[in-house]
């Protein structure tokens, strides 16, 4: 096969880790290990969900030992990625492939969805059954990348990282206490009491931001989306500022004791002060993708 992405880099391999490895396996959880005892059914779905992710990577690894490529399997964080690999395969589902994205600013990464019939698998392009001919484009030249818009965040005037591809979530760290805060966009400014605000990416817009009501967008857009979860509006009270499609200019400053930012779903928390002011960003590093 003739090759025309550079590759003076082996390849990364992030692989998921099954639910009963983990915790079956690994850990050897009491409590696991007697629910997996206790219901049949339970046992053999996880079992199940184990041995398919396992065929699935080792014919992965089957095919990049066919084609004389170097790689390096790994289930976790690799720290420096950009410069290291020419492209990173993550073979899972979707939060195998968020896993990857957050590793990277430059590097080209690519989703194998290990159980499509269970796993979603929105940022995966391929499966068990096709993903040899989309490696064979990947490596060839003949498929594309697409670079998706990712999401920086700023606390204090300070960039955080790594970058969100999915979403944000700043809210109260307890899920049950009131998340107080000011919010300004557009030159208005409200003081706010509800459970947070999630904001978005384009390529997050169908994930926990349009289960709460958000709208969707085109995966290509290079906008944000924010939207205000659950807000408390007394009697005789309104809100102005719900939610809406911005590329910069919102600002949320906490007013909770205790609150935190999640990017990603719980993949990167931080702690978020009295009185932090929180400014999400489109990021200027995109991640480049092959869907």
């Amino acid at each position: 096969m003739r090759r025309t992405m550079k590759l003076d880099c082996p390849i990364l391999l992030l692989v998921k880790k099954s639910f009963y490895e983990l915790y079956g396996v690994d850990r050897k959880d009491p409590r696991f290990l007697a629910m997996m005892s206790a219901s049949e059914g339970a046992a053999e779905e996880l079992i199940d969900a184990h041995n398919e992710n396992i065929a699935v990577i080792a014919e992965v690894e089957k095919y990049l030992i066919s084609q004389g490529l170097s790689y390096h399997k790994s289930e976790g964080t690799q720290g420096k990625v950009d410069g290291r690999f020419a492209l990173v395969i993550a073979v899972g589902g979707d939060g195998t492939l968020l896993a990857a994205a957050q590793q990277v600013l430059k590097t080209r990464v690519v989703g194998i969805n290990s159980r499509p019939g269970r796993s979603v698998g929105y940022f995966c392009a391929a499966t068990a059954s096709d993903f040899a001919p989309l490696l064979d484009e990947v490596l060839s030249g003949r498929r594309k990348p697409r670079k998706l818009s990712r999401m920086d965040l700023y606390v204090n005037g300070y960039r955080k990282s790594p970058p969100a591809l999915n979403d944000l979530l700043y809210a109260a760290t307890s899920p049950g206490a009131t998340t107080r805060y000011l919010l300004s966009w557009r030159g208005e400014e409200e003081l706010h009491r509800g459970s947070g605000v999630w904001i978005a990416t384009p390529a997050g817009s169908t994930a926990a931001i349009g289960a709460a009501g958000g709208r969707e967008m085109e995966m290509d857009s290079s906008s944000l989306q924010f939207l205000v979860r659950e807000p408390y509006v007394a009697r005789e009270q309104s809100i102005k500022i719900r939610g809406g499609i911005f590329d910069d200019g919102l600002a949320i400053t906490n007013l909770t004791p205790e609150a935190a930012v999640y990017l990603d779903g719980t993949r990167h928390s931080f702690t978020i002060h009295y009185g932090d002011v929180i400014e999400p960003r489109l990021s200027s590093h995109p991640l480049c993708i092959y869907l």
